[in-house]
């Protein structure tokens, strides 16, 4: 090969005599194969190095997500608000995109070991001659497998946005109901945990049906006595479904968590004697875990403490509490109540 020192890219002046020596008969043996090959080799490394770089790019975007929603969650005023009527949903929005993110992560590190496994390989320098590398039906270039890893976070990027956008209409649908809750909470008709427990067993039977009258239903019961065969409410819905409540009031808290005997007690009376079209439980405690169990095995809704709460205190109606349908203005049934 004759070089040009005049040309635009020529060899360095190597101060060692040894190495001017082996480069130049490394040169002088090189043909037009040799010098495409070493192009190529250096060409795949740089697109190989670009593809790996936006693959952890990526992965340290999703850290970057973690560590802010860490850190939401931790902030006792969340964009300079308490939150206090939505802590617990707001956290739970928090934590469940924490979940998401930490899956993403878990698939894109799987993603960059395989990258990475075909980088090292593509950044190898051939042993002896590179050319037989880029000969056609030569083994297929570990760049394709690089490249097909970065490929893989498309998608990817797809749910992110998608994960983020989620979580920002979640913030303002719980900006707005925190509100809403704290405006209730202030007004005559909010009834604290703290005031339940001064009522008696009938006074809370009462304050039931009281909460089911605010709600739009009519009382047909509105405590329960002898014989009321396990029925201290029952109620209409305005699209003419009966609801039937049993009432289990406690006088501390937390008190002892209801088990999973009266729960089948209720069952076994609520629609086969009153016609239930909701049957409902009620406590300012707790269920425990064999009475959730039963009581989403049969239909029967749970509410407790924590939904009362959110019931009598905060103004949230029986239907957004237990999760069914709302009537709608015109008699139907609405989709449940997010």
């Amino acid at each position: 090969m004759i070089i040009d020192r005049n040309a635009r890219v020529v060899p360095p002046r190597y101060p060692d005599r040894g190495t001017r020596a082996l480069m130049g008969d490394a040169l002088g043996k090189a043909d037009q194969s040799d010098l495409l090959a070493a192009f190529l080799w250096m060409q795949e490394g740089v697109i190989g190095r670009e593809a790996h770089s936006e693959l952890e790019s990526q992965r340290d975007l999703l850290l970057r997500d973690l560590q802010s929603l860490q850190r939401f969650k931790s902030d006792p005023e969340f964009q300079g608000l308490s939150w206090e009527c939505t802590r617990a949903e707001l956290d739970a929005a928090f934590d469940a995109a924490t979940e998401v993110t930490t899956e993403e992560v878990t698939r894109i590190e799987e993603i960059l070991g395989a990258s990475n496994e075909a980088l090292e390989k593509l950044l190898r320098f051939p042993d002896g001659d590179p050319a037989p590398r880029f000969t056609p039906g030569s083994e297929i270039s570990p760049l394709t497998t690089v490249v097909a890893c970065r490929d893989q976070i498309k998608p990817l990027k797809r749910r992110r946005r998608a994960l983020l956008a989620d979580l920002v209409k979640e913030v303002d649908r719980l900006d707005d109901l925190d509100s809403r809750r704290a405006e209730f909470s202030w007004s005559e008709e909010s009834c604290t945990p703290e005031h339940m427990l001064r009522l008696d067993s009938t006074e809370f039977e009462i304050l039931v049906s009281r909460l089911a009258s605010r709600d739009g239903m009519t009382v047909l019961r509105d405590r329960g006595g002898p014989g009321d065969l396990g029925a201290d409410g029952i109620f209409r819905t305005p699209d003419n479904r009966i609801v039937v409540a049993q009432c289990k009031q406690t006088k501390t808290l937390p008190g002892r968590a209801i088990g999973s005997e009266p729960v089948q007690r209720f069952n076994g009376t609520a629609r086969q004697e009153h016609n239930a079209d909701i049957a409902v439980m009620i406590t300012n405690a707790t269920f425990s875990e064999p009475a959730r169990a039963f009581a989403g095995k049969h239909d029967i809704h749970l509410i407790d403490a924590k939904q009362l709460k959110n019931w009598a205190t905060w103004g949230d109606s029986f239907y957004e509490v237990i999760g069914v349908p709302a009537p709608s203005p015109t008699g139907g049934a609405t989709g449940p109540t997010e």
